[in-house]
């Protein structure tokens, strides 16, 4: 009977190893390397922190020098991230002989390079490597609970079989759980037994190249571990964190200086209709309300394109047309509106006739902008427009190009492609004109470009130092929180422009004209309507509200202003709003038309495999 028993053991035996032999030639096949066997022993210490032992069996068909270890330190999930503590303690093959090896930092995890550069192993080797972590201990409401990934899933090669072993002497082990499978998946190709000491688990699946081994242990909260102090936890949370901290500086920069710089002066009173005795001047507060004057009237000799740029501290298309009317309005220029049948329909454009020649009493940016008007390429292609246009009236023909070539007539049409040129100088007149003023405390121009300057400075170096938090951290979150706080940054910076008091008292006076325009009061207050529209069609260019102004004196009959030639009554609104687009247009237009860690954040028992602290992988070389 013995004979019997040994005779079939041994057959079971040769049959295992057979087996085993198998599946290394197969795989061997396949890979520089395989791993028959990964042995986890881990003992939880009173601080919390754990002491590992893996032991690691390899076996070389080919001549290589050895392998490395990848080991996590820095886990993030749920936005938070943990940078856990590790110290090395030792690495040996399987009779305690130190092995050579080089220790670095790989972006989240510490890599172990294992071998002697100057020599090749073949065969099976073992090795022994020890070290300690921190800060992997996570406390619940019911548990504390150690949550770690045994093997990791990042090595080249397979792993054949995998153990973990956990003692835990400072804290009774409530409950067990493994997974073993695929990354991420909540496959239980594993056992776990335990004991109120222990806790013991094995794989039954192949691991590595994508599969991995995680085990979880639950201890009662009834236990003697001493973890570390709330302060100590927080420091260390901030410090493991700091991205952060990182993230919204640029906009809390920005919003104190908006707050100290940025935001507008007034007067200490009320009134807004002129500039007190004794001024007192505080910063507009953030949340004032304020009523809103009546105004029918032009505003303190203020330009048409200075008002609307006090409005919205820009200089747009709005104002420089505005100037251009206004222009008119003074009689340096006549505005006509010229029809040429076509073969369906009509074609629209607009002339402009110098009338005076006398510039002393414009302001500088309005001497410019007339100069710029009857430039000389725009002179020229006016001339050409002209000799087609009119070839069937000689007469005409030759008195408009007697005032053509005296620069006093052009098409709004020649200005296409012509006028763009001199557009940011005319605008950074028109700033030094509010400064020179004292509306402004520096150009909007100047101080936004600055600011926004700034902005982005600040943008790009905190940038750097969050893709260099995120190498470490594969935490992705702060680098969100900086896109998402620049909108508000970039809003703030575009809004540095400081008013001075009685500056702020202009714009308040030409908001409430801007609002007593658009809603047709001024019809039951202003009799005399023909002058008033005369005056205010300029003013109401540049605060956007001249279709509503056209259309209401339209209804009352209105005839047009004097400086618009060959508008009728009858289309009023369509003609003037007509030269607004078609100006703003054809001044503008210019020619020709780019080693993760594997953290959950939460318990283990309701993960899987690929969850937890630990993990990583390796390779031979």
């Amino acid at each position: 009977m013995k004979k019997i028993l040994l005779i079939v053991a041994s057959l079971v035996l040769i049959f295992y190893l057979a087996k085993i032999s198998h599946a290394q030639i197969k795989q061997d096949e396949y890979y520089d390397y395989v791993i028959p066997e990964f042995k986890s022993q881990i003992e939880i210490q009173k601080d919390t922190s754990l002491l590992v032992v893996e032991t690691i069996v390899l076996n070389f068909p080919q001549p290589r020098h050895g392998i490395y270890r990848v080991i996590p330190i820095t886990y993030t999930a749920n936005g938070k991230t943990i940078k856990a503590g590790f110290s090395l303690d030792s690495i040996t093959d399987e009779n305690g002989v130190g092995l050579q090896y080089e220790k670095s930092r790989r972006g989240q995890s510490v890599s172990l390079k294992i071998g002697d550069p100057d020599l090749t192993i073949q065969g099976l080797h073992t090795y022994v490597i020890k070290y300690k972590i921190t800060k992997v201990l996570q406390r619940f409401d019911t548990h504390d609970e150690l949550y770690w990934n045994v093997t990791g899933s990042e090595w080249d090669t397979d792993i054949l079989k995998a153990q973990a072993f956990v003692t835990s002497e400072f804290a009774p082990v409530a409950k067990v759980e493994c997974f073993a499978g695929e990354f991420g998946s909540t496959e239980r190709f594993c056992t776990g037994n335990n004991t109120t000491s222990e806790a013991l688990f094995t794989s039954s699946t192949t691991l590595g190249s994508g599969r991995d081994f995680t085990i979880v242990v639950a201890l009662d909260k009834n236990n003697s571990l001493v973890f570390p102090s709330r302060t100590k936890t927080m420091l260390s949370n901030i410090l493991d964190n700091w991205g952060y901290f990182i993230s919204p500086t640029p906009f809390l920069l920005i919003l104190l200086f908006w707050y100290k710089k940025g935001r507008d002066k007034k007067y200490a009173g009320d009134n807004v209709y002129y500039k007190p005795d004794k001024p007192m001047e505080i910063i507009k507060p953030l949340f004032a309300r304020e009523f809103l004057p009546t105004v029918y009237h032009p505003i303190q000799q203020l330009t048409p394109s200075q008002l609307g740029t006090i409005v919205d501290e820009k200089v747009d298309m709005h104002d420089l047309v505005a100037e251009i009317v206004e222009l008119a309005r003074m009689g340096y220029l006549k505005i006509e509106k010229i029809e040429k049948d076509k073969f369906i329909g009509k074609e629209t454009d607009y002339a402009l006739t110098k009338l005076k020649e006398d510039i002393k009493g414009l302001n500088d940016y309005q001497t410019y902008l007339l100069e710029k008007l009857f430039d000389d390429k725009v002179v020229a292609k006016t001339i050409i427009e002209i000799e087609k246009k009119y070839k069937v009236n000689e007469r005409l023909m030759k008195d408009l190009l007697k005032l053509a070539n005296e620069d006093k007539y052009v098409f709004l049409s020649a200005l296409k492609n012509n006028f763009y040129t001199h557009l940011e100088d005319f605008k950074k007149k028109l700033y030094e004109s509010l400064v020179t003023k004292a509306l402004f405390v520096e150009s909007p121009d100047k101080t936004r470009i600055k600011w926004i300057s700034y902005f982005i400075a600040m943008d790009v170096l905190a940038a750097i130092l969050l893709f260099r938090f995120l190498d470490l951290s594969a935490n992705v979150f702060p680098m969100l929180v900086l896109a998402i706080l620049s909108v508000p940054s970039f809003f703030l910076a575009f809004n540095m422009p400081r008013k001075t008091a009685w500056g702020y008292s202009l714009y308040r006076q030409a908001k409430g004209l801007a609002y007593y325009l658009k809603k047709g009061k001024w019809r039951y207050e202003v009799n005399e309507k023909h002058l008033f529209f005369e005056e205010m069609v300029p003013l109401a260019i540049s605060l956007g509200v001249l279709d509503k102004l056209a259309k209401d004196m339209e209804g009352l009959g209105v005839k047009p202003p004097s400086y618009f030639g060959g508008v009728t009554a009858a289309t009023l609104a369509s003609d003037i709003s007509g030269f607004e687009s078609r100006a703003s247009s054809s001044l503008v237009s210019t020619p020709g038309g780019k080693g993760s860690s594997s953290w959950s954040g939460g318990s283990g028992f309701s993960g899987g495999s690929g969850g937890g602290f630990g993990g990583g992988g390796g390779g031979s070389w």
